[in-house]
């Protein structure tokens, strides 16, 4: 149970709230509404301002160890009004687990419990005319829920001009804001189709590798955390070449990658390390560094308040944008805080920050194994891509086949043998049968030695297309014909046709002197012919028989080229598959 906002309100009516940090005139360093360091963080220092917003915030989270010891104190069941109006009064008297307020309300006695208030008016055994005012103020809270108008002073500085805000003020500044997106379900997360700020998977970095870049850089961390078991190591541009812009360290996306390092391995989340949007004087944590974090809460400007995370503990350097380097001291943190990002954003102007859909597990793994290992702080080392070592690819090993033994023993392997006769024929074990089928299979091996040189050891040899099954020597060009004329021709058809053609018509046309086959085969064939025909027959006009069937030889040597050069080429596609030499051109 939380104090509600109007409770919150009228508990700072009490105090006066302060933006600047002052002395208390103790020594001790204040802030907001009567904030010290002994409540936790942030940690008054000389110098310090913070808003009001912030003031309010802070003081809800000094709150938090005063509600606690109430709900542990108290065993009745309390409306709002009531726990508010506790919380106020244990504030200031700190009395919850002893007083009789306490033991009348867990025996039901509402009524006796709220006369009890009024009895703690003093201090340092004096009534206080303040004290009685603020009893009486709690003892309507409680009884009635009556809040009163409350009024909260604030100061811009210790005994500077005060401005008066009403509790609607304060309920306005802070009351009815709307989650931020930080703060959403991974459920949300993972539905909104808005959100491309995510990897596919996370980073799959081995343990060899992040540990490397551990040692690598190790003397960056100081003497204080190089023997602490916890550690956090960060790589930026993680995903430098698949998300966003190739090459390029984008802003706005979890494209880096944070391991979570100890004794027994490492945990892999995504994250951003850098701030998610440009302008001037926005800080970026720069790389090649260690910087301690602590458990702490995170976010006190928020509206809804801060939310526990880790803040940096330890000074750091950035890279401002537009104006260069920058280094922090103890008296001016920049609070490069590492906590849980946003949806459609990575909700960092500097901050380191996990998804949200992780952060929960990434925020229980770590608290876990800082107190398993008694440390109260981690460093946190930030580098580049270009930093990590390569992972080395390791080729592996062939096994290479054991070697037989020189000495067989031929009865042993018998034996061996038989049995895998039995088994392939549905037995365990070898018999007589097994013996003669073994003995039958080598007979058939003897007998046909290239059966099983050939088709058994080196597989069926694939049929070629162009060879007849009836005669090797026959194919679908040369058949028996072509086989037969080729021999009687000495495979010279090709030859035979060119010559031919050349004899029967390029050169008794343009060459006739040189075409003794034309002049002399012309008037034998006319003279055979004129003396076999019938004396009344009249020789044809304009040349005779002969030249005529000279001439019609043209497309016979044309038919026999062409059957010879089919055949060559036929040749060559049958040599070249079986991978001889084809036959030389000179052949045709």
């Amino acid at each position: 149970m939380r104090t509600s906002l109007r409770g919150i309100c009228a508990m700072l009516a009490e105090e006066a709230i302060v933006l600047a940090s002052y002395n208390d005139g103790t020594g001790t360093m204040t802030i907001g509404a009567g904030h010290t360091a002994a409540a936790g963080p942030p940690v008054p220092r000389s110098g310090m301002t913070i808003s009001l917003t912030e003031a309010i915030n802070i003081y809800r989270n000094d709150l938090a160890k005063t509600e606690n010891q109430v709900q542990s104190a108290v065993r009745a069941v309390l409306s709002q009004h009531q726990f508010d109006a506790l919380v106020s009064w244990h504030f200031n008297t700190g009395a919850i687990s002893s007083a009789t307020l306490t033991r009348k309300l867990n025996t039901g006695d509402v009524a006796g419990a709220a006369a009890e208030f009024a009895r703690w008016n003093k201090s340092k055994g004096k009534v206080l005319e303040g004290l009685i005012a603020r009893r009486d103020r709690e003892t309507a809270m409680f009884l009635n829920g009556d809040y009163g108008n409350p009024k909260v002073r604030v100061l811009e500085s210790k005994g500077g001009p005060e401005e008066i805000f009403t509790g609607d003020q304060i309920e306005a500044l802070l009351g009815g804001a709307v989650s931020s997106e930080d703060e959403q379900s991974t459920e949300e997360l993972l539905a909104n189709p808005m959100s491309q700020l995510l990897p596919l998977h996370r980073p799959k970095q081995t343990i060899g590798i992040t540990k490397a870049v551990l040692q690598k850089f190790h003397d960056l961390i100081p003497a204080d955390g190089r023997d602490d078991a916890v550690a956090v190591v960060a790589v930026r541009g993680y995903y430098l070449n698949t998300m966003g812009k190739e090459g390029a360290n984008d802003r706005g996306v979890y494209d880096d990658a944070i391991f979570v390092v100890e004794p027994d391995g490492i945990h892999n989340f995504n994250g951003n390390t850098d701030p998610g949007r440009f302008a001037r004087g926005i800080a970026k944590l720069k790389s090649r560094q260690a910087v301690r974090y602590r458990p702490g809460p995170h976010g006190f400007s928020r509206k809804n308040g801060p939310y526990p995370a880790f803040r940096q503990d330890s000074n750091c350097a950035v890279i401002r944008d537009e104006t260069g380097e920058d280094t922090d001291s103890p008296a001016g943190r920049f609070w490069i805080n590492l906590h849980r990002g946003g949806i459609t954003t990575t909700s960092s102007l500097g901050c380191q920050t996990v998804p949200p859909h992780q952060w929960n597990e990434f925020k229980t793994l770590v608290d876990g194994l800082l107190k398993k290992h008694s440390q109260e702080t981690f460093y946190y080392l930030l580098v580049d891509q270009e930093d990590v070592p390569q992972e080395e690819t390791t080729v592996p090993a062939i096994p290479q086949p054991t070697p037989m033994p020189t000495e067989v023993n031929p009865v042993q392997l018998l034996q061996q043998i038989l049995t895998l006769a039995a088994t392939l024929r549905g037995r365990t074990t070898p018999n007589q049968t097994d013996m003669i089928w073994l003995q039958d299979l080598l007979r058939m091996i003897s007998a046909e030695p290239t059966v099983f040189n050939g088709e058994i050891l080196n597989g069926k040899k694939q049929e070629d297309p162009l060879a007849s099954t009836s005669d090797p020597e026959l194919t679908p060009v040369n058949g028996a014909l072509g086989k037969k004329i080729g021999h009687a021709l000495d495979g010279r058809k090709t030859a035979i046709g060119v010559v031919g053609m050349l004899a029967t018509t390029i050169l008794p046309i343009f060459l006739p002197q040189l075409a003794p086959i034309t002049a002399v085969a012309a008037p034998l064939v006319d003279s055979l012919a004129n003396a076999g025909a019938s004396a009344g027959a009249a020789a044809p006009a304009g040349g005779g028989l002969g030249r005529e069937l000279v001439s019609a030889a043209f497309p016979i040597f044309a038919a026999v080229t062409g059957w010879g050069a089919m055949g060559k080429v036929e040749k060559w596609v049958r040599a070249l598959r079986s991978g001889l030499v084809a036959p030389a051109a000179a052949n045709l």
